[in-house]
């Protein structure tokens, strides 16, 4: 394991101990079977929110998730933190996430050890390649880059208040709902509308053929999506889960032009008409997760502010060599 600074006294810097105070001592250990139901809400609350129930709870309960790359941090026979080892779409390429505890700055060395135990198993798997992602917060950031991580992203959570009055239709670009019959032929396109910011991603889920299967799968699983068209041509895509949070509460799947009508506008309509068609859904607020660059917005990013979006947190994705 890569060498990690200290202070001359031994404590890591970012620890705050206060005299005669005892640090706490975990132990840490795989994940038992019956503790897993209850790390999202727990990840939940030590993290202020910053990782949501939903989605935590479709990674762990998911066929694809090895509960062998999951370890707690046990104090007094409590579990006071947590980090697991998780596969992305794309064979042997593998994730760190979740990597969180109780009163994190003062469990500084908890927090090193539960990554110093997932390098342990990713080191078995042998990955093609591996990253992380946490909530952009201390001590998580400084630990991982303790260990060799490089930030090299990063990732907002933007939401929007619907509960204003809704939009009247464009006229200039026709709405149509994706159906499942449809789904085949806008699938093949929509590989193209997340050219080129969205390569990395096309890439971890398993290339084109993968994302186009996904798009027709989510249709399955209850996304909806609306295409934008211009006479006979095809401009862009938007959707959302509805309810995916709670009742009223969308997940948004984001808005893509195709590349050869970007900078024309059809952006900010798209954001409008998803907007308005999820008001009529009985949507009262919208959530998207969306990436950005180290040192300046995305595209994507740069519209859902312009559109009405507000920045709830923020993310980093980290790679280690």
């Amino acid at each position: 394991m890569p060498a990690r600074e200290h202070s001359p006294s031994g404590q890591h810097p970012n620890e705050r101990r206060i005299e005669g105070e005892e640090l706490p001592q975990s132990i840490v250990r795989n994940v038992e079977p019956n503790e897993l139901a209850a790390l999202p809400k727990n990840m939940q609350d030590w993290t202020s929110g910053l990782i949501e129930l939903p989605g935590t709870k479709s990674v762990l309960s998911s066929t694809a998730f090895d509960p062998t790359g999951c370890f707690v941090a046990e104090d007094k026979g409590s579990v006071v933190g947590c980090v697991a080892v998780t596969n992305l779409p794309r064979k042997n390429w593998l994730v760190i996430r979740y990597l969180v505890a109780k009163r994190a700055l003062s469990r500084v060395y908890d927090v090193e050890k539960l990554l110093s135990r997932a390098l342990e198993h990713v080191e078995t798997k042998k990955p093609e390649f591996l990253r992380a992602t946490t909530p952009s917060i201390q001590p998580y950031v400084d630990v991982y880059k303790s260990f060799a991580f490089k930030p090299i992203r990063r990732d907002f959570r933007i939401t929007w208040d619907l509960t204003g009055t809704i939009e009247s239709p464009n006229k200039q670009v026709e709405i149509r709902e994706v159906t499942e019959k449809t789904a085949p032929e806008i699938a093949e396109v929509y590989v193209e509308s997340i050219r080129p910011y969205w390569d990395w991603r096309t890439e971890e889920q398993g290339g084109e053929e993968a994302v186009t299967k996904n798009f027709g799968d989510g249709l399955k699983r209850g996304e909806r999506w609306l295409s934008g068209h211009v006479g006979n041509e095809l401009v862009g895509f938007t959707g959302l889960i509805p309810d995916y949070y709670k009742t009223g509460d969308a997940r948004f799947r984001g808005a893509f032009v195709l590349p050869e009508y970007r900078g024309k506008g059809y952006g900010r309509i798209l954001m409008n008409q998803v907007s308005s068609w999820a008001k009529r859904k009985g949507q009262n607020k919208m959530t998207v997760y969306t990436f950005s660059y180290l040192d300046s917005l995305a595209p994507g990013a740069l519209l859902y502010i312009k559109s009405g979006g507000k920045i709830e947190s923020e993310y980093l994705q980290l790679q280690r060599a």
